[in-house]
This record gives C-alpha cells, sequence and structure tokens, in this order.
C-alpha cells in the first residue's frame, strides 16, 4: 500500500521540489512549469490519497505543513540522485552539493543575502536549503545531515562557531493596536494582553518568556506554533500579540516595535561540525568572513 501511494507521487517529483525551493504554491508552480490552478488541484489530489495535509492554509498565505516539508525535500533529493546518476551515465563529473540550514526567522535576509553573494563565485556548487529550529539544526550537525548552519544560541564547543551578527527581539502587534504606533515599548505596558509564540523548541521562545519575566509576569499564551509566519497571520487577525525575532518581511496588518530592553536581541552565527565540514563548507564561512569585513553589520537585523 505504501508503495502504491509512493508511486501516486513519482511523477509529481519536480512541483514537489519546486515547492521545497520556493515554499509557495505559485512560486512553485512557476518553477515547476504548472498554472497554480494545476499545482493547487495536484496538492489536493495527494492529500486525498495519502491522508494528511501537504500544505496549510491561514486566510490568503499557503505553507508546507510540517509533512509536505518533509515529502518536498524528499522529493528533491530524489531528483539530485536522478541528476547525478544522469552525469554518471554520461561521464560528467557530480556537482558538489552543500547543506546550508537556518533559522527560519533569517532566511529572507541573512541566508538569502550570504548563499546568494557566495553562488556568485561558485556556480559549480549546489546549495540544498534546510529550516528548522535551533534544536533540530543542532541535531541535523550532529547527525551529519547538514553540513553548516545559521543559528542561535552559540551551540557546544565541540561545534566551529563564527558570530555573524545580532538579531532584535520585537513585539509584533496587529496595525489597529495602541501601540503600533509607538517606537518603542515596555513589556510591562501589555500585560494584560493575550499572547501567541512559537512553541518551547525554539531559542526565541525561551527568550521572548525570559523578556516577559524580567518584565514582572508570565504571558498569558492563548496560542503556540512551529511557524513564525503562522503566528504572525494569528497577530494579523487581532487574536493577540507576539515577542518575535524581527525580520524583513513587509506586512500592512501588523506592525514591529521595539521592545525597551537591553535583553531584547540575540547573536546568531555559523555552526558547523569541523569533523564533517567539506571543503565547500570552509569556502561559505570565508566568503562570510570576507563579507563581514567589507560590510561590518551587514547581517544585523533590528527591527
Amino acid at each position: 500500500m505504501h508503495e502504491g501511494r509512493a508511486s501516486s507521487l513519482a511523477p509529481a517529483l519536480a512541483q514537489l521540489a519546486a515547492l521545497a525551493a520556493e515554499g509557495t504554491v505559485t512560486n512553485a508552480a512557476a518553477r515547476s512549469g504548472t498554472s497554480q490552478p494545476t499545482l493547487s488541484r495536484a496538492i489536493a489530489a495527494w492529500e486525498r490519497d495519502l491522508g494528511f495535509p501537504i500544505v496549510t492554509r491561514s486566510g490568503r498565505r499557503v505553507a508546507l505543513s510540517e509533512q509536505g516539508r518533509v515529502l518536498a525535500a524528499a522529493a528533491a533529493d530524489a531528483l539530485d540522485t536522478i541528476d547525478d546518476a544522469l552525469r554518471q551515465v554520461r561521464g560528467e563529473s557530480a556537482r558538489p552539493t552543500l547543506t546550508v540550514g537556518f533559522l527560519r526567522s533569517l532566511g529572507p535576509t541573512v541566508a538569502g543575502e550570504l548563499i546568494t553573494s557566495f553562488l556568485r563565485g561558485r556556480p559549480d556548487v549546489v546549495v540544498v536549503h534546510r529550516e528548522g529550529s535551533s534544536a533540530e539544526l543542532a541535531d541535523a550537525l550532529a547527525e551529519g545531515r547538514m553540513d553548516i548552519t545559521i543559528t542561535a544560541p552559540r551551540p557546544p564547543e565541540r561545534l566551529g562557531w563564527m558570530p555573524l551578527g545580532r538579531q532584535a527581539l520585537v513585539l509584533v502587534v496587529p496595525a489597529g493596536h495602541w501601540a503600533a504606533g509607538r517606537e518603542d515599548v515596555a513589556l510591562a505596558d501589555v500585560r494584560g494582553e493575550a499572547f501567541l509564540a512559537l512553541d518551547r523548541r525554539f531559542d526565541a521562545r525561551r527568550r521572548a518568556d525570559a523578556l516577559c519575566a524580567s518584565a514582572g509576569f508570565a504571558a498569558r499564551i492563548v496560542l503556540e506554533a512551529d511557524n513564525l509566519l503562522t503566528v504572525r497571520d494569528y497577530v494579523a487577525a487581532g487574536m493577540g500579540i507576539a515577542v518575535l525575532p524581527a525580520d524583513a518581511t513587509p506586512s500592512a496588518r501588523t506592525k514591529s516595535v521595539l521592545i525597551r530592553s537591553d535583553d531584547a536581541s540575540r547573536s546568531f552565527g555559523l555552526a558547523w561540525d569541523p569533523h564533517r565540514l567539506p571543503d565547500d563548507g570552509r569556502d561559505l564561512i570565508r566568503h562570510a568572513e570576507t563579507v563581514s569585513a567589507k560590510y561590518p553589520g551587514w547581517a544585523d537585523v533590528l527591527g
């Protein structure tokens, strides 16, 4: 039975891989050479056949579910394997692959800028992106499933570490909230409000709880999620407010307000296992060092 289910997905490997690379149905459709309605119907058919959601929907936003991310990543790996086999049959050398993991809040800005500039000078390298929480990234490094990560906080001493920048923790409120027009806010001023939060696997959640404790209260959490975009969407819908890592994602429905505290930020950087790091990973580290020396503060995400 499982073989039959897998077989039903086999013709759609390129579409699933496109979902892994792009993260949205519209962009994945364009990447895989199909229309958005056609891909949406295909996803619905896969979900009926498999019995679990491949995407999650929040308002107009569509994102891969946890199960969908696993399937899409497997599809991308399968296509890479096929590509490698074709190159072998043709007598071509395989392109080196570098697996880079990163915190979701650092994906659009830091990871995107660093990888894009790196690939300009190394077009021969295939970079595989993987998102996750800090705990998931640390486990992936330890198990050899990732070559290098962009993460926080600093991992155990046995892993290599290169600081990249600082990321603010901000108060995210609906656009109509009384604090939306403020430059900054004291958390004590919102102590009675409903909070939305990332789950406790995330370093950002633990830091948010500590900030509230320092302000003299424990946040009244009404919803937990494992995705920053999901939490922001619920904030936009007026369900509550949230302390989240700052990112550069524009939104007309929410406002990010600086928190009045010296502890409302965290450092992040590159982490790797020195015993497993491939040469292309060392090249990426040298590239990051060059960029940081030339453009100090380039990676800072300060609200």
